[in-house]
């Protein structure tokens, strides 16, 4: 498996009242057509490998501090799911992870707080949050607009440092 590169990922995050909802894609490179094996045999092997994809991926998101309004919230798996893009050499683990998200009406804050590093892969992330909100600020590495209100898209650069607390602030009526 030494063969499997990151090469790219995305994160989709929305934002209800009452829940957080991610859905989160890491392209690879594979030359040695690890995970393609792995779907064509499928299995035991297989769901093997999905165990171990999301218990890693568990283990990470519980590394993390995710604050909504100052309260800490913790993100959980629901879901793993292994995928090629047409090609064996290019497979893509999806995830869907939630958290809970206790939502006032006025001024509500987002904080993440995790280990800086550098950015292995370049990757992008938006957030779609609920109608009626308006984004305030926000503190977030790499590049970061808010083409609507309520939306808020970030990308990152391989080689960006990142990590630390990031977050922003929105407002919402409800």
């Amino acid at each position: 498996m030494s063969e499997v590169v990151p090469i790219y990922a995305q994160g989709l995050f929305s934002v209800s009242p009452g829940r957080v909802v991610m859905v989160v894609i890491f392209d690879y490179l594979d030359r040695g057509e690890y995970y393609a094996g792995l779907l064509r045999r499928g299995g035991e092997a297989l769901a093997q490998e999905l165990e171990t994809l999301w218990d890693n991926m568990q283990g990470f998101l519980d590394e993390e501090e995710v604050l909504i309004n100052g309260a800490r919230v913790r993100p959980t798996v629901r879901d793993v799911y292994v995928g090629l893009r047409g090609d064996a050499k290019r497979p893509y683990i999806e995830y869907i992870i939630d958290f809970p998200a206790e939502l006032k009406p006025g001024v509500n804050t987002y904080r993440n707080r995790y280990e800086p590093e550098v950015a292995e892969y370049d990757y992008e992330a938006t957030w779609v949050l609920p109608e009626r909100s308006e984004l305030l600020r926000w503190n977030i590495a790499g590049e970061v607009e808010a083409p609507e209100p309520n939306i808020l898209r970030v990308r990152v650069k391989k080689g960006t440092r990142v990590g630390g607390e990031e977050g922003f602030d929105f407002k919402i009526a409800f």
